[in-house]
């Protein structure tokens, strides 16, 4: 992406290091498309700074798969994750330095799961496609978006064997949207490689 400085995640984990000293409550936004290697990246961050992990994945939306199929890409993007629950659920109470909690999407039965509590110190990454949307940037001290090349993205997202070539193109371009029209490239710190991840 044009304009961002590559970093390393290395450099990111002393960035997000130095941040977090001089403050109670730290937020940082890991946006990229799907197979990039955020979660991975994320966990490697969170082992590493002590830190706690909210997944965007935890804020897909209940719907009936038949509604969910007939979204076009920019319904997709506003449509597939509940962003306004991801923020009022969790960037809203944390930010005003009260806990956070929220149910998780369970992927087998497409209902809300397991509730999870966040507490609103240290350090909280925020990690998933959409999290960094224009609605929800500025609740992040810091942004970050994990970049690969689409060959290494999609032998990955194929390797999971979670879901249909059909599906996987429609997701794709509800993601070719977002990041050509949604994404503020301009608000991230950086972008770190995510090959490795």
């Amino acid at each position: 992406m044009h304009g961002l400085v590559n970093r390393t995640v290395e450099d990111v984990r002393k960035e997000i290091a130095s941040r977090a000293a001089m403050l109670p409550l730290l937020l940082v936004g890991l946006d990229g498309r799907s197979g990039s290697g955020k979660s991975t990246i994320a966990q490697r961050l969170a082992d590493e700074l002590g830190a706690s992990i909210v997944a965007g994945d935890d804020f897909y939306r209940v719907m009936e798969e038949q509604e969910r199929s007939s979204l076009t890409p920019t319904e997709g993007v506003a449509r597939y994750f509940d962003w306004e629950r991801l923020r009022s659920e969790v960037l809203t109470p944390l930010r005003a330095g009260r806990p956070a909690t929220y149910r998780r999407y369970d992927w087998g039965t497409n209902r809300l799961g397991d509730t999870v509590s966040v507490m609103a110190r240290g350090i909280v990454l925020i990690e998933g496609i959409y999290v960094t949307r224009p609605e929800l940037i500025d609740a992040f001290a810091l942004a970050v978006v994990v970049l690969t090349s689409d060959a290494t993205r999609r032998a990955r997202v194929y390797a999971r064997r979670e879901n249909p070539p059909t599906w996987i193109r429609r997701w794709e371009a509800a993601e070719d949207l977002y990041f050509e029209r949604c994404f503020a490239t301009h608000r991230m710190w950086c972008a770190i490689d995510g090959t490795s991840g």
